[in-house]
């Protein structure tokens, strides 16, 4: 088991109750390590969504496999969230692919270190271009293969990445618009 400092994740071998048949197929032929999101108080739509978590090098094939395997034809989110003392992958990167038709979700996540890059989605949802870029944008992630990975809410003169949990809360540089 592994568990992500100062998180209620825990990864195991074994899928939770909650993900098909069709989902453990597709994702046979992946090294997965399975969780379950932790509830959160009064419960909520995420609760007890489960997920997984796989290597960089397959996070575009194991989309692949979900969409093309099990149905998982819509890209709901895409984004990242930084984790400044884990070394030496500091920054986890998740999707939350859904099947529509069965309403199955499953929370994809893989780890990158700073300076490292992650493959693009775009080639399988449309919907990864906006939010690749909005997560470089934010946290200064690389999509490797995106077809325009510029920022698109801070000025292209910012210096920075305003989401990282290390950021000045006042900022710390001038720029021009």
């Amino acid at each position: 088991m592994d568990q992500v400092p100062n998180s209620c994740m825990v990864y195991t071998a074994e899928a939770p109750a909650g993900v098909s048949e069709s989902v453990k197929q597709a994702l046979a032929p992946f090294t997965v390590q399975w969780s379950e999101h932790p509830e959160h108080g009064g419960g909520g739509k995420q609760a007890g969504w489960p997920g997984c978590l796989v290597s960089g090098a397959d996070w575009p094939k194991v989309f692949q496999a979900l969409r093309d395997g099990a149905g998982f034809e819509l890209l709901i989110d895409h984004t990242a969230v930084d984790y400044p003392a884990r070394t030496p992958e500091r920054f986890t990167v998740l999707g939350l692919a859904a099947n529509i038709e069965t309403q199955e979700r499953l929370m994809v996540r893989t780890r990158v270190a700073e300076g490292g890059s992650v493959p693009t989605l775009t080639h399988l949802w449309k919907s990864a271009d906006w939010s690749e870029r909005e997560t470089y944008d934010m946290f200064g992630i690389a999509f490797e293969g995106h077809p325009e990975l510029t920022r698109i809410y801070m000025p292209q003169d910012f210096d920075g990445w305003p989401l990282r949990r290390d950021f000045p809360m006042q900022g710390h540089n001038r720029f021009r618009d």
